[in-house]
């Protein structure tokens, strides 16, 4: 701050380097004495003053010119085994950390009309400037030819780093955030790539769109570090895993809160809820493992026969060995009674000899209540949850979510979350989002149910949680209660989050309310931001990154002449001054100015970086 540099300026020096060229060869040539002596100063300050004429080139090509990294997948391991030895974290590619200085030379270039930025002059020929980008080029990149972004938000700082992201910061969770195409996939693939490596971490995918070069970096890199590589992909059921997403729970009111909070909110919703907790909780007093085609069945055709098989069990269990005796007196009374059954005298006896007397039991209180429910209005209300139970019940879906564990002609692989994180295997859910949104919205909301259910099993149970990294791209497609728990309380469960999404907005809109979606974003402590369209997600990163202070030049110039003076007499004054502003330490122009694959990356309470994110090849 004490000393003010002003980078566009003409470069002077150049003038310096023919003079000193041009003494160089006159002295050697002028035969004088001790002409070497002389020689050797020239040629100093030639070296001194060439320097500086090309650190401002490279500066002026650096903010002139765009690039892409390319990386060998074995250099990068390489690279990421390294830091997390020295410095336990993770490489994000090359960049800097971005500080006060950048951002007084980010806001001269913003004052500054684009056409005034330095760089080669236009009539420079083009093939000349290829080859002066050649020269100046970093290591291991090629020229970003594409229009979007401005190639001097990444070239003002020549001294590129290994951009670290310290496993410590993880826990914290991350957001991603960037608008289409500006590399929210790629930054996944480097970030997945180096979990894979790490045998301890489990890691887990929600991917909605399905992307097959990310599917392709994943399985490549489990083949490579000897991984067991799980694919549930809902477009393609021959090449999918079997995942039952209600196989975890701690409560059984879990497994119909799952299935409720699919349905839009009202009074439909709060019944439909009663009807398959009773549905599920006859289930496991039956003996019977809940699932979605279970759960389906007894919605479309009714809990009599799961009542039946109920009552069958709690009599002998009651001290009743006899009951079907006692039962023939009911029988006879309800044949008598039009659509009178065995079942109702059943009913009956168990409610006058048990229920009546504080006797009977929850589940089957429950059923019962179902079972004389009024028909027609039960018909109505569980109607609101049928279209959804067959979408995800019936057909190949059905298979791959309520696998059917007696299915010897079916030969593929059945796994849960809880198998997954215990056997440290890498899940990759392809949700096909594109060509069946609702239905995609369904499996992610309830697979992301289960996760936050097993997160929960792990805090209270587990002395030493596994390492979970849980990544969810566009996660506005598939955010529920029980991710925000995952957000609120995952940390004491070894789960690290990677949350994607393109606008704060997005969040606003699928969760109803400003105030869910700060509850989102306040859980994700560390933020890494590639190009955004949309200006209030910019303000918002750039009010989180803090504020410093800049300088402004003014120049103000005057003249005057009196009335008695001579005509040729005037006076005139030229000042030049520094005035301290306050400024974003990361302007929000810079933010949605950024070009693909660049990003700012900023960790709780630390510093804020500038990256560039490599593309993996190998």
């Amino acid at each position: 701050m004490n000393q003010y540099i002003n980078h566009f300026r003409p470069i002077y020096e150049f003038r310096a380097t023919i003079g000193w060229l041009l003494a160089l060869r006159l002295i050697l040539t002028s035969g004088m004495p001790a002409a070497g002596y002389f020689a050797l100063f020239c040629l100093g300050m030639l070296a001194l003053r060439s320097t500086q004429v090309w650190r401002a080139l490279k500066f002026r090509m650096a903010i002139s010119t765009k690039w892409l990294t390319v990386i060998q997948v074995d250099m990068l391991l390489g690279i990421s085994t390294q830091m997390r030895k020295d410095e336990d974290s993770m490489f994000l590619g090359a960049g800097f950390e971005w500080t006060q200085k950048h951002c007084q030379i980010a806001h001269d270039i913003l004052r500054m009309p684009s056409s005034e930025i330095p760089g080669l002059p236009r009539w420079v020929p083009k093939r000349v400037v290829k080859r002066v980008e050649q020269v100046f080029a970093p290591a291991d990149s090629i020229a970003d030819r594409s229009p979007q972004g401005k190639s001097w938000i990444h070239g003002m700082e020549p001294r590129k780093m290994q951009v670290p992201f310290h496993y410590k910061a993880m826990p914290g969770h991350t957001s991603v955030s960037g608008t289409t195409g500006s590399g929210k996939t790629r930054t996944y693939e480097v970030i997945s790539t180096q979990v894979i490596h790490q045998p301890d971490d489990v890691l887990i995918i929600i991917d909605p769109k399905n992307d097959a070069e990310w599917v392709a970096r994943v399985r490549k890199e489990c083949e490579r570090a000897g991984r067991k590589f799980l694919y549930w992909k809902q477009a393609s059921p021959s090449q999918s895993i079997r995942l039952n997403p209600l196989e975890n729970w701690s409560q059984p009111s879990e497994i119909p809160s799952r299935i409720a909070q699919l349905m839009e909110e009202g009074p439909f919703r709060q019944f439909a809820f009663l009807f398959i907790d009773r549905a599920v909780k006859g289930e496991l007093y039956v003996g019977d493992k809940p699932n979605l085609r279970s759960i389906l069945q007894y919605a479309q055709n009714g809990i009599n026969k799961l009542l039946d098989r109920a009552l069958h069990r709690f009599f002998p269990e009651a001290g009743m060995p006899d009951w079907e005796e006692e039962a023939n007196g009911y029988l006879q009374q309800a044949g008598q009674r039009p659509g009178g059954t065995k079942l109702d005298a059943m009913v009956r006896l168990y409610v006058e000899r048990f229920a009546n007397v504080d006797r009977g039991h929850e589940s089957i209180d429950g059923l019962i209540s179902t079972f004389q429910h009024d028909r027609d209005h039960y018909g109505r209300i569980i109607a609101s949850a049928l279209p959804l139970l067959q979408m995800l019940a019936t057909g190949e879906t059905g298979l791959m979510l309520a696998p059917k564990a007696d299915d010897f002609d079916d030969h593929r692989e059945i796994w849960d979350i809880d198998k997954v994180i215990k056997q440290k295997a890498v899940l990759y859910v392809g949700a096909d989002s594109l060509s069946n949104s609702l239905v995609a919205q369904a499996i992610m909301s309830m697979l992301l149910a289960d996760i936050a259910s097993v997160a929960g099993a792990i805090y209270n149970f587990y002395e030493k949680p596994p390492k979970v990294v849980l990544i969810i791209d566009e996660v506005a497609e598939a955010i529920n209660e029980q991710v925000i728990q995952v957000l609120n309380k995952g940390r004491g469960a070894g789960f690290n989050a990677f949350v994607a999404y393109q606008t704060r907005s997005d969040l606003t809109a699928k969760l109803g309310n400003v105030a869910k979606m700060q509850q989102v974003l306040g859980n994700l402590n560390n933020q890494i931001v590639l190009r955004l369209e949309d200006i209030d997600t910019a303000n918002w990163f750039s009010e989180k990154a803090g504020t410093t202070a800049i300088r402004n030049v003014v120049v103000s110039s005057s003249t005057s002449t009196g009335t008695e003076a001579h005509v040729g007499e005037f006076s005139g004054s030229v000042s030049r001054s520094t005035q301290l502003e306050k400024a974003a330490l990361i302007p929000p122009e810079l933010i949605t100015q950024l070009p693909n694959l660049q990003y700012f990356l900023r960790i709780s309470g630390g510093s804020v970086y500038q990256g560039r994110i490599p593309i993996i090849q190998g």
